[in-house]
């Protein structure tokens, strides 16, 4: 069974790319969307502490994008590398708290924008427009925050026994 978690993070990511490269028929901005989701799959499961993605994996995933994509070879192995690199220098415990992970989230969201920015506008030789790129980081990364909320935190809810004797107690007092 420890095999199978240890190894689940990594089939969700590559299904997900595989998944953002289907030709979907999006428009032109929307494809920032499913570009950048494999990612935070990956950075979900780094930020919940259910397993992290491995970088080979992350590389792969990444060279997978950029085929399907038609795109530059290395670009998207290079933003998905980038983003692992900044999640795992993240203070250990900033994951702890809800409001620590979309601060992560956030911070991430903004260094993965700025990178695709950058490499792209080094690749083309001028500066890109970064309005396409920031909005399509960001509504991956919303996507990824309304899924943590969804995310039931075991850690916070107390034990049923705990509730039925509290609500026990509350009903004789009465």
């Amino acid at each position: 069974m420890s095999v199978i978690l240890s190894v689940l993070p990594s089939c969700l990511v590559l299904l997900a790319v595989l998944l953002a490269a289907a030709p979907w028929g999006v428009t032109a901005g929307a494809e920032f969307v499913l570009q950048v989701m494999p990612y935070m799959m990956a950075h979900l499961f780094l930020a919940r502490g259910k397993g992290f993605v491995p970088s080979p994996v992350m590389f792969i995933a990444g060279m997978i994008m950029d085929v399907a994509s038609n795109g530059p070879l290395g670009f998207w192995a290079l933003i998905y590398l980038f983003g692992v690199l900044i999640a795992r220098q993240l203070p250990d415990g900033l994951m702890d708290t809800r409001m620590g992970r979309f601060s992560a989230l956030l911070l991430v969201v903004f260094a993965l924008a700025a990178a695709q920015v950058a490499t792209a506008s080094i690749y083309l030789l001028k500066w890109i427009d970064w309005h396409p790129v920031l909005a399509g980081t960001l509504m991956a990364g919303f996507i990824t925050l309304l899924i943590d909320l969804a995310w039931r935190d075991r850690s916070l809810e107390r034990p049923r026994n705990e509730m039925a004797r509290g609500a026990g107690n509350r009903s004789a007092n009465v």
